[in-house]
């Protein structure tokens, strides 16, 4: 009889989106999978992307659960019905371990599975703590894993700076570095050309009323404080050019909001929010510059996809992006939270629209640094922990 085991995360896109090739790995190791997460809310993509997550999961012959985790650990009824939703769901089965996902989700499956003496692994996607974090994310989450890293059998950590943090404070059984999620270099790599010297895809150019001849930056994410659109709203502005436009891939709560501060700032008629789309590789042959300014990131899959894709890429200067991309590319934030433009980020943006070889140049470095991160060189490495 096949060992169980189960893959637990907050919500079902992080499943989606970053776990799939370690449930084909433990498969081809001989185990049986499940899954448990919070299919109704907090999720990243939209709702026919989570009805395809369940087929695909049941055509793989994997045990999907719904568990109504919360993504806030502030969400104290909601976390009190997950820990109990959890606790029944390890009565009803032996795992012979655990692999568990996010800050909420990873702390409740600790809690359930650490007293049952089921061996958990944790791998922390981004610490809430870090150089530069809100005292009150140093106060509410250190403690808290601290506590936790005596029910962590295995700690692995996708980015240099938390596991120096790990190995240092947290007292962990084991404590891994993997570099990032890992990405499929290969779907999304094209030749490093910035699409200026090509000719944009007329669909493309029809589906976001977009202009063929113009310069398109692209963010892809959530619509969230942390994911910082604004200040890119920011910069076009500062910019002042017309044929620049501003394409954001994501779904989230500042959609209404992200949309009245581009009118504010006169560039509403150059922002574009389609919302979550599917067809990424396509839309990252079809854009000039990606601009990735959140606040927090662990080891951003976006910003990977994009470098794989052979685009000059354009980040705040913060863990996990200091590690994918150079110093000359990078602006710092001032504040953990600003709605104003940074010069050092208008800065880079000219330079990248007025040399094109530059631009040119920094995509195809991007595209080489980011075979390090590629999921063969991922799976290699969770095979071995």
């Amino acid at each position: 009889m096949k060992k169980a085991v189960l893959m637990l995360a907050s919500v079902a896109s992080m499943i989606d989106q970053f776990n799939m090739p370690n449930i084909c790995l433990l498969q081809e190791m001989g185990y049986e999978v499940h899954t448990a997460c919070n299919f109704n809310e907090g999720n990243t993509c939209d709702e026919k992307r989570l009805e395809k997550l369940k087929d695909t999961l049941d055509s793989m012959g994997v045990v999907w659960h719904r568990w109504d985790c919360p993504r806030d650990i502030a969400s104290i009824k909601k976390c009190r019905n997950a820990y109990v939703q959890l606790k029944e769901l390890l009565q009803e089965h032996v795992f012979a371990w655990i692999h568990c996902h996010s800050p909420v989700g990873g702390a409740l499956a600790r809690m359930v599975a650490g007293p049952r003496g089921i061996r958990v692994i944790y791998t922390a996607h981004g610490f809430h703590f870090y150089r530069g974090a809100p005292l009150r994310n140093w106060l509410l989450y250190y403690p808290a894993e601290k506590l936790l890293a005596g029910w962590t059998d295995v700690l692995i950590t996708i980015n240099r700076e938390d596991y120096r943090l790990a190995r240092r404070r947290l007292k962990a059984g084991a404590v891994y570095y993997i570099p990032g999620v890992g990405i499929d270099v290969e779907s999304f790599s094209v030749p490093a050309v910035c699409a200026r010297s090509k000719v944009r895809d007329a669909l493309f150019s029809e589906q976001y009323h977009i202009p063929k001849d113009a310069v398109v930056f692209l963010s892809v994410g959530e619509l969230n404080r942390g994911k910082n659109h604004r200040v890119v709203l920011a910069a076009l502005a500062a910019l002042r050019r017309s044929d620049v436009y501003y394409l954001i891939c994501g779904q989230g709560p500042l959609h209404e909001e992200l949309l009245l501060e581009a009118d504010r700032l006169g560039v509403g008629n150059y922002l574009r929010m389609p919302g979550y789309q599917e067809n990424m590789a396509w839309i990252y042959q079809n854009v000039d510059v990606f601009v990735f300014p959140s606040l927090r990131e662990g080891m951003p899959a976006a910003l990977m996809e994009a470098m794989a894709a052979g685009l000059p890429c354009v980040v705040s200067d913060i863990r996990g992006n200091n590690e994918l991309i150079r110093r000359s590319e990078r602006f710092s934030l001032k504040h953990f939270e600003t709605p104003e433009c940074p010069k050092e980020l208008t800065d880079i943006l000219e330079r990248l629209l007025a040399d094109e070889k530059y631009a040119q140049a920094c995509g195809a470095r991007n595209q080489a640094h980011v075979k390090k991160y590629a999921l063969a060189v991922v799976t290699k490495r969770m095979k071995r922990i």
